[in-house]
């Protein structure tokens, strides 16, 4: 199997939230490299937000290598604020392949526009609901509560989820407790996500929900 090229063509990012490990406010964009790899992921931080973004994609769509088409991947979340038709179009028709769209912020009916601005511009573009992934920020300021309706907006539109959790040591992989207790993140994460998830995947019909009712499985102690 080739091994996958890892590449950064920006530091930074505009935002500055608060949450976030990157700790450079300062969006600088890189030199573009080389690319050796028929399979590439990109590690911005924001990497939809460079000024001349449409053509830095088709750019990378036109690489070869080996006289092959190059598929690439964004490895964080992209920023819903960044994303336009034009930019998802551009995205579907150079091979950008597993999308991840981060939620962040409140469960406010802003943000949630921007979910499914965002969502509607993937879809519309070619991407099918299952290329699609949103990132939820759990541990933070935003309640569980708040967590909940954005899985239940998510569950709507077939789209899978993958809860992030947040640390103050990004260097330290172990999760502490900080807005939320140790049972609200094992719940959601644990049941709430996974079920989800499962649904999605399944059409409906999840797996594990006899295991989880014979055996005694499920979260309690929230």
């Amino acid at each position: 199997m080739e091994e996958k090229q890892i590449i950064k063509l920006s530091e930074g990012c505009p935002y500055g939230c608060p949450f976030c490990f990157n700790g450079k406010n300062q969006f600088e964009e890189l030199p573009m490299v080389e690319i050796k790899s028929n399979n590439v992921i990109i590690h911005d931080d924001a990497f939809l937000s460079k000024e001349d973004i449409v053509d830095i994609i088709e750019h990378l769509g036109l690489q070869r290598v080996n006289g092959k088409v190059v598929y690439y991947e964004i490895l964080q979340g992209i920023n819903k604020k960044d994303l336009t038709p034009e930019i998802a179009n551009a995205l579907y028709n150079n091979r950008f392949k597993k999308i991840r769209i981060a939620w962040d912020g409140s469960y406010t009916k802003k943000n949630m526009y921007l979910v499914l601005d965002a969502i509607d511009y993937l879809l519309n573009a070619g991407y099918k609901k299952k290329d699609l992934m949103c990132y939820i920020l759990t541990n933070y300021y935003v309640p569980l509560a708040e967590c909940m309706l954005k899985l239940d907006i998510l569950k709507i539109l077939n789209i899978t989820v993958c809860p992030c959790d947040y640390r103050k040591n990004y260097l330290d992989p172990k999760v502490y407790p900080e807005q939320w207790t140790k049972a609200q993140i094992r719940y959601f994460r644990t049941y709430q996500c996974r079920r989800h998830n499962q649904l999605i995947k399944f059409n409906g019909y999840d797996p594990e929900v006899k295991k989880r009712l014979t055996t005694g499985g499920l979260i309690r102690g929230f």
